[in-house]
């Protein structure tokens, strides 16, 4: 390496010398004239130039170059000397490619002696550094042996030895000659090298750092105490032609590609191992260790079960459902149990029984249909599928506040959006919560899948109920009216469905909607009637203080047929039974209760329905059609 530097500060020296007119020049391109009134190009640069500039390009290399963690050990700073050569040598393969002029300039550059020194420490290949070119005339013995350049040798060298046996052994000469390309190996980082017999065999070494894997079981695991764990590689995607990995790539790979984004940064912390999923912590020991799976496979599996355990309650109902089992095997066996006995770390960390707990007992299955339930609740109608797609309704926002029908019933409000230690007694915070409509849609496309389902099956639980209060409210009323129900369904709009679910009458059962609507009538009858009462006595009011006394505002006709007195309830009864709805024929439908039933639960409700997306008004849709054909169909 100082023959190196010293090379490169006599370059630059030279450089700094000769070409004083390209240093001094403000020179935006390399066509500029110089002495003997030539035009020159990259292609005419001198070769100390070229040499410089090289140098250069491998100080940027061998910075920012690929280096495996593999060889980061002090211990094995040799193997990683021939590894580094190896690729800084490819480097300039690539920079003498650039331009057929400078590659005999860097054919003499003072790195390729650096690299047969590395490669064939002993010297046992330096015979083939000279050729004996055949003679100019037949029977002539006068011939003069030509040395190679150093790159010449050096590419002698690499393409006559094994490459695995060299980076792993560099203190040797095992692998010298012994290689052949009729056995080779591609490697992201190396190109193309060729093999001995001894590595020809499939998951013989690392195909990204060229480990050499134990040879037989008596050989130590732990190699110079760290563990290689050369498997057959299964990530196609990460390492297209690679036969097998090693531990230390795998975990290097895995950990560079964490730190790309943060979501899988907050998903897979190394800082908080322990509290971490248990199924993201076997995946990720599984991959590392064992060499199963796919890093894409387990960032999403870690990006799930992270969202899982931030937006949903699938920790707290895996705790349950640990200590309800636990329990239960306790009581089989005969033992005492206390409830106030905390999870052990055995039965917090064996993933067979968090395994069958978590998938056979159904425990995801039921965080994520609460998750959807409480997004209902809390008026964000918004199905998962539309912010997967980010879809949106004519551009609008997918946020519309909410009002719930019934505020009066503290038993009936959905709290659980509300942060810790926040009230809405006085029902004067909006709703949809922030808690709710800004949380992030589900990582994957299976798991929003899945949130899609629970989110369409929710909605019909919960809306079906109203629903059916008011397509009853339609039967009944337009059976006494004569009319066809079916007709007058089909005619309500979404805006029209969203109006009733939002009167507090649609979250009854047993309403009589008959008599509802008579009390109602009835009602606007005597409050216009007031109001004409009230208007009539100010009017004789003002005719009095007038001085007009011509007629008895007592015994006004007017006032006899404008104010009637109130009538009792037996009048009510003979103005029902009177009336043309009561002899209308018989609806099947659910018998009316003496005193309605309140539902639960009941949502908030958006106030428009102009910002739901397409899958959003499909669940909705969904619900109301589906209670109509049945109701058709019966």
């Amino acid at each position: 390496m100082a023959s190196t530097a010293a090379d490169a500060a006599h370059d630059l020296d030279v450089a700094a010398n000769t070409l004083g007119v390209v240093a001094n020049n403000d020179h935006r391109t390399m066509n500029n004239a110089c002495k003997g009134k030539t035009a020159r190009s990259w292609h005419d640069l001198p070769g100390e130039i070229v040499r410089l500039i090289t140098t250069y390009y491998l100080l940027d290399v061998s910075s920012t170059g690929y280096s495996p963690q593999t060889w980061e050990v002090p211990q094995l700073w040799g193997q990683r000397f021939v590894y580094s050569t190896i690729r800084d040598a490819r480097e300039i393969e690539r920079v003498m490619n650039l331009f057929p002029a400078w590659k005999p300039h860097l054919e003499h550059h003072l790195f390729w002696n650096k690299a047969c020194a590395v490669l064939d420490p002993p010297g046992a290949l330096n015979h083939l550094s000279v050729i004996q070119p055949p003679p100019a005339t037949a029977g002539s013995n006068n011939t003069t042996l030509i040395r190679v350049t150093m790159y010449r040798h050096f590419r002698t060298i690499l393409d006559t030895s094994c490459a695995v046996c060299r980076i792993n052994s560099p203190f040797t000469a095992d692998g010298l000659g012994a290689g052949s390309y009729k056995r080779s190996v591609t490697t992201p980082h190396l190109g193309t090298l060729p093999l001995c017999k001894e590595h020809r065999k499939t998951a013989a070494f690392c195909g990204v750092c060229l480990r050499e894997a134990p040879r037989d079981d008596v050989q130590e695991e732990f190699v110079q105490g760290v563990p290689v764990c050369c498997v057959e590689n299964e990530d196609r995607q990460t390492w297209p032609d690679v036969e097998a990995t090693c531990r230390q790539c795998r975990a290097q790979a895995f950990w560079a590609r964490v730190n790309i984004r943060p979501q899988w940064r907050e998903a897979v912390n190394g800082s908080r191992w322990a509290s971490l999923d248990w199924e993201t912590r076997q995946s990720v020991e599984s991959f590392i260790d064992l060499g199963e799976g796919t890093i894409h496979d387990v960032l999403q599996l870690a990006e799930e079960k992270h969202w899982l355990r931030c937006y949903t309650k699938l920790g707290d109902m895996l705790q349950q459902a640990l200590a309800a089992s636990r329990f239960a095997s306790r009581a089989e066996s005969g033992e005492a149990y206390n409830s106030d006995e905390d999870l052990s770390d055995d039965e917090m960390e064996d993933p067979e029984m968090l395994s069958l707990t978590e998938d056979a007992g159904g425990i995801k299955e039921l965080a994520i249909n609460d998750w959807a339930r409480n997004r209902i609740l809390d008026g964000h109608w918004i199905s998962p599928a539309d912010e997967w797609f980010n879809n949106s309704n004519h551009g609008r926002p997918r946020l519309a506040p909410a009002l719930h029908p019934c505020p009066w019933n503290r038993r009936s409000i959905y709290e659980g959006a509300l942060e810790e230690g926040q009230g809405d007694e006085a029902q004067e915070l909006e709703h949809p919560r922030p808690k709710t409509h800004l949380a992030p849609h589900p990582p994957s496309y299976t798991l929003c899948e899945a949130t899609y389902r629970a989110f369409s099956r929710q909605m019909r639980e919960i809306l079906l109920p109203p629903m059916r209060n008011i397509v009853r409210r339609l039967v009944m009323e337009c059976a006494a009216d004569g009319t066809d129900p079916a007709v007058k369904a089909v005619r309500m709009t979404v805006e029209d469905v969203m109006r009733e679910l939002r009167d507090e009458s649609a979250w009854y059962n047993g309403i009589d909607w008959i008599e509802r609507r008579v009390n109602a009538r009835l009602e606007e009858e005597r409050r216009r009637a007031k109001a004409r009462d009230k208007d009539e006595d100010d009017s004789s009011s003002s005719s009095h203080s007038d001085g007009s006394h011509t007629t008895s505002p007592v015994l006004s006709t007017t006032t006899l047929q404008t104010t009637p007195s109130p009538p009792p309830s037996s009048k009510d009864e003979e103005a029902v039974s009177s009336s043309p709805m009561a002899g209308a024929p018989p609806v099947p439908i659910s018998p009316v209760l003496k005193s309605p039933e309140l539902l639960r639960p009941i949502p908030y409700v958006p106030v428009t329905a102009e910002h739901m997306p397409y899958y959003s008004l499909e669940a909705f849709t969904f619900v109301r059609n589906s209670f109509l054909l049945a109701y058709n169909a019966s």
